[in-house]
């Protein structure tokens, strides 16, 4: 079943390797282990962060938390209800089991930073505050990684997605990627009764960056050329305008400055409202190399507020 791009909210589904983060904090009998984030576009403002729990105790419940450059940090959990992924805050917090232990990952229970003051920078530490019902706060810095690149770790979202190869099949490659690029992006997202228009479409090498709207809302796609065609990379807004973030994404030099400038002529031509729309959409989801999990990641968009 395909989800419309208007169902995105931010979704950060790539994992980083554990090792880079090797660092863990304690209270009481609870352990905080490799606390970690990604890098966000510059203007970003909502991130997510990951880490494990380990109790040696008594059942708990982490119920809050705070961060230095965050206006608002809830708890979040993603799943699937229903064949749809939904994002939803749980504020009551979440158990952690008498010596068990509690992983906060993509594609389940996160923490989201929103209203982020400063978008997080590849390399820094993110000072935060975990507030546990017994065990009390504790300080903890969540590591920041590179915004892209590694493989989904949705778990979830790599299994029964069988269904989903004759839509991506349906968007046959003409070999032209302004045919190409809005094909694959219609047939994942687009619905009957919610059509998706992809305008402007520019390329460089095989990077490519389209813009989109779909039911009153839009953002850009950036995407990568690969042995079966186009795929989408990550979705955000405004930021997919500024080379220096296209750097962090894994373009060169002259390929980031060379789509911006194709981006900025081709945009002349799109009306104001509509370049409102791409610029509506706040925070970055990554999408990452295979599409299929796309189908089911994008849920919760709609709660999106420009």
């Amino acid at each position: 079943m395909k989800r419309t791009l208007i169902n995105l909210l931010v979704a950060f589904a790539a994992a980083l390797p554990g090792a880079a983060f090797a660092h863990e904090f304690k209270v009481g009998e609870i352990a905080i282990d490799h606390p970690w984030s990604r890098a966000m576009l510059p203007g970003a403002k909502v991130g997510g962060g990951y880490l494990t729990i380990t109790n040696g105790g008594d059942g708990d419940r982490l119920v809050s938390a705070t961060a230095e450059r965050a206006g608002t940090v809830q708890i979040h959990e993603m799943k699937m209800d229903g064949g749809i992924m939904v994002m939803r805050e749980m504020k009551g917090g979440i158990a952690v089991p008498a010596h068990g232990t509690l992983e906060l990952k993509p594609g389940g229970y996160h923490i989201m930073f929103m209203n982020v003051t400063q978008s997080f920078k590849e390399g820094e530490e993110i000072k935060a505050t975990l507030v546990f019902e017994k065990a009390g706060p504790v300080d903890v810095e969540f590591a920041v990684g590179p915004a892209g690149g590694g493989a989904m770790s949705h778990d979830a979202h790599a299994k029964g997605h069988g269904d989903h190869a004759s839509g991506h099949d349906m968007a046959a490659m003409s070999g032209d990627p302004q045919q190409d690029i809005p094909a694959r992006m219609k047939a994942i997202f687009e619905t009957a009764d919610k059509p998706l228009a992809v305008q402007p479409v520019v390329v460089e090498g095989d990077w490519a960056i389209a813009g989109w709207t779909q039911d009153g809302r839009g953002g850009r796609a950036l995407l990568k050329e690969k042995e079966g065609g186009w795929s989408i990379h990550l979705c955000s807004g405004d930021g997919l305008k500024q080379a220096e973030a296209l750097k962090t994404m894994g373009l060169s030099d002259d390929e980031a400055e060379a789509i911006v400038t194709k981006l900025a002529e081709a945009e002349e031509h799109i009306d104001p409202q509509t370049l409102a729309l791409f610029a509506s959409f706040e925070g970055t989801m990554m999408v990452e190399a295979d599409d299929a999990g796309a189908h089911d990641q994008h849920k919760a968009h709609g709660d999106h507020k420009p």
